[in-house]
């Protein structure tokens, strides 16, 4: 009898840390096989009220719906979540991975820049990073969009920044457990 390994692929954590590095207004994605979901998160340096939480929830919400509207596509899962700190907002948007694309991601990315400007949480660039080919930048996204469908993956990835490094670790599925930290 052959014991299942859990798929865990370092060309995964590398794509993500690739996604995180070409959008810099990414705080952190977190990849759910169990439910098939990505979750992206953005910071908003202001403590927003009720009512800039539910515009900015609603906006979310419209141009997903448009986007997918006109790809003839249907959402499983879109889910926008406002969470308010002392002197920042964290935004998470969970998005079904049979659906969600690097296109959309862009859209989104782009409304967020365009809502809170200045106020938005940016990475800055590393001191090492070069500038690469753009199409070789848009094709890695579309890899580790691909990677995280991938249905061998059995554990939940999750990749964020803490200064200017990313950081990308696996986590069991189903568990509450410490995770493991990959480089």
């Amino acid at each position: 009898m052959n014991a299942r390994l859990p798929h865990e692929n370092a060309d995964t954590v590398s794509l993500i840390c690739a996604l995180l590095v070409r959008f810099p207004e990414i705080a952190s994605v977190r990849s759910m096989p169990d439910d098939g979901t990505v979750r992206f998160t953005v910071v908003v340096s202001a403590r927003l009220d009720r009512a800039a939480q539910s515009a900015a929830v609603a906006a979310v919400n419209e141009h997903v719906e448009g986007f997918l509207h006109l790809r003839d596509e249907s959402p499983r899962v879109v889910r926008v979540e406002c969470e308010a700190d002392r002197a920042v907002t964290f935004i998470h948007l969970t998005r079904d991975l049979e659906t969600f694309s690097k296109e959309e991601l862009m859209l989104l990315v782009s409304l967020f820049a365009e809502r809170f400007g200045e106020l938005m949480v940016r990475n800055p660039v590393p001191e090492d990073h070069f500038e690469e080919d753009p199409i070789a930048q848009e094709e890695l996204v579309d890899c580790a969009l691909d990677s995280m469908r991938d249905p061998r993956q059995s554990k939940s990835l999750v990749g964020f920044r803490e200064e200017k490094r990313v950081l990308v670790y696996f986590l069991k599925s189903r568990k509450k457990a410490k995770a493991t930290g990959r480089s």
